[in-house]
């Protein structure tokens, strides 16, 4: 029946246009990123190697062995040069795991952090491998509200694309590869800040001098990656999975004197985490406290406000495991 066959013809067409364009537009982006690469000086040095990782970019599955190493890196680069700052807002989605008090009982104002200042609390979403930037990102944030400033959030992504080196960039895009959390907490904080690295037995007093600390190298296990599981004690089990970053931001005393540590994390249904001082000294995480007060972002670098920062361009969604490489 050919009055039949009109409308799938028709819709078929639309979609082949629909997909054209689609394409159009993702090869227009392409060619954005490789200018940016450019702009930025990766592979520079050497012609050969940046006209075959262009084109290896352009056209992965014609790299035999390496087409999924070059599609990762292509969604990587796309995400980069497709937004120009990440996301934030003043709403936290419903999908979000959120502080409660019903399970997190038996904390008092005073010794977590943001009910002491309700105006400071803020949330990330890690989507891709870099808690070893959200980590920071989050001390620096509580550290302005500790000293009664305004609490602006540094852009993670517009500090990508403007201060990372080409080698940093390079790494990034190509091998998803992050850093060090203490050193990049330090490179984004005002000149000459000074700070104090704390083991657990200082933690409290510490924490109350200073406000939150950074939780560096923390040792993640198998049972750490149960999502809907936010309560950790005693020893950690399972196979070790990675290295990660947090952020100490509360504590409280159980009625028999117990010590419990509430850590402030990136993973959409694992925001908060409670572990005690078994599975923290286990973790063998290194636990840093900003001492200089800080007065603001320093100038050169980019800020948003809002109460849910995401960091979404930088990559797709690669599950937990992943999340760990790079710290």
């Amino acid at each position: 029946n050919k009055s039949s066959m009109k409308p799938s013809i028709v819709l078929l067409s639309l979609l082949a246009v629909l997909f054209a364009y689609t394409q159009y537009q993702r090869d227009e982006l392409l060619e954005r990123g490789i200018e940016f690469m450019n702009q930025k000086g990766i592979l520079k040095d050497s012609f050969i190697d940046r006209f075959l990782t262009h084109n290896r970019l352009r056209y992965p599955w014609l790299s035999p062995g390496l087409t999924a190493h070059f599609l990762s890196a292509r969604e990587r680069l796309l995400r980069l040069v497709s937004t120009e700052e990440e996301t934030h807002s003043d709403v936290v989605p419903s999908n979000l795991h959120v502080w409660n008090e019903t399970e997190f009982p038996g904390y008092k104002k005073e010794d977590v952090f943001f009910l002491k200042h309700p105006a400071a609390l803020s949330q990330r979403y890690q989507l891709s491998g870099l808690c070893y930037m959200h980590g920071p990102a989050m001390v620096q944030h509580y550290a302005l509200a500790h000293n009664n400033h305004s609490v602006p959030m540094i852009d993670l992504l517009k500090f990508i694309k403007e201060h990372f080196t080409a080698k940093q960039l390079e790494k990034h895009i190509f091998d998803n590869e992050g850093g060090d959390s203490s050193t990049f907490l330090k490179s984004i904080l005002q000149p000459n800040t000074t700070f104090l690295t704390s083991g657990i037995s200082t933690l409290v007093p510490f924490f109350r001098d200073f406000g939150p600390a950074l939780v560096a190298k923390f040792k993640v296990h198998e049972d750490f990656m149960k999502a809907s599981v936010h309560h950790h004690y005693g020893k950690p089990s399972g196979k070790f999975i990675g290295y990660h970053a947090m952020t100490f931001v509360g504590h409280r005393l159980s009625d028999n004197g117990t010590s419990y540590f509430l850590l402030q994390n990136w993973w959409e249904k694992k925001q908060f985490v409670e572990v005690d001082a078994d599975y923290l000294k286990a973790s063998g995480a290194y636990f840093t406290f900003i001492e200089t007060p800080q007065t603001g972002i320093p100038d050169t670098f980019s800020y948003t406000y809002g109460k849910y920062h995401e960091l979404e361009a930088v990559d797709k969604p690669e599950g937990q495991a992943n999340e760990m490489a790079s710290e």
